[in-house]
């Protein structure tokens, strides 16, 4: 595991997409924050969140996952899909497999990476969490800090369930250009007419809702859907975001069927 990680290290430390697309990623998740403490709603109405919201224990867990939410699929999900497309389109992913590895390993490989962006944007997200939230909330404790509804699990489990389709994706088109594409049309456009204009008219009810994207998107919602009590809109059927528990699961069952097509289309094509 440890030399796959150094392999994939080796090929694309030094890649000039990649370091960019990270360096977008470590400035804007924290900026997003930052930048939505500026709508100050409290003036309006006292229920609407305020800038101490934004920074102070438990909100800022909250707005700071759903700004790592835009990052990790924006950012992040494209790196996925260039350590794929990348190899297949200069070949290095047959001279890899001539070269000694197998592929099991060279898949393997990929798998890691993945979870090494995941651990590492979570990391990132924990330590500006903690810190933001420690300068700019009062009478803390170790305890009131992790009070956040597992919050750090649950953007592991997003940055996993985006980079798990970001994979299918690369392995099923093998372009870097057209995957990109279908990624991100899939997740802003393509699921949800899927859900709204197919779905919600054969089926009434909350399954809308059980699709994989949406399902990974509402492991880290907008806030303002869970923060705000003006909206009381607490029934499954009436509230328009899964339960953590239910998106939880719907993502990670749709993480591992994501990873293992991904493996099938791998271990069935020519390389």
């Amino acid at each position: 595991m440890t030399y796959l990680l150094k392999l994939e290290w080796k090929k694309f430390s030094q890649n000039s997409v990649v370091r960019l697309l990270l360096l977008f990623f470590v400035l804007f998740t924290p900026c997003g924050l930052f930048m939505a403490s500026n709508f100050d709603l409290g003036n309006i109405n006292p229920l609407l969140p305020t800038e101490n919201t934004f920074f102070s224990f438990p909100g800022v867990w909250e707005y700071l996952g759903y700004s790592g939410n835009w990052t990790v699929f924006f950012f992040l999900g494209v790196v996925m899909i260039y350590l794929i497309c990348a190899e297949i389109n200069y070949k290095t992913e047959r001279q890899s497999i001539i070269n000694g590895l197998d592929r099991k390993s060279y898949f393997s490989s990929k798998l890691i990476s993945l979870l090494a962006l995941a651990i590492f944007a979570t990391l990132y997200y924990s330590i500006w969490g903690i810190s933001v939230g420690v300068i700019y909330t009062d009478n803390y404790d170790f305890g009131y800090i992790f009070t956040n509804d597992w919050a750090i699990p649950r953007f592991l489990l997003m940055s996993i369930g985006y980079l798990s389709f970001a994979m299918v994706v690369a392995f099923v088109l093998r372009k870097s250009g057209l995957a990109i594409f279908v990624y991100f049309s899939y997740v802003l456009i393509i699921e949800s007419i899927i859900r709204w204009q197919g779905h919600r008219k054969i089926f009434e009810g909350a399954s809308t809702k059980y699709y994989p994207m949406n399902a990974t998107e509402d492991l880290m919602p907008n806030p303002v859907w869970k923060l705000a009590d003006f909206m009381p809109m607490k029934d499954l059927s009436f509230d328009p975001l899964l339960p953590y528990s239910h998106a939880a699961i719907v993502s990670g069952i749709s993480s591992i069927a994501f990873i293992g097509l991904a493996w099938y289309i791998f271990n069935r094509r020519d390389i």
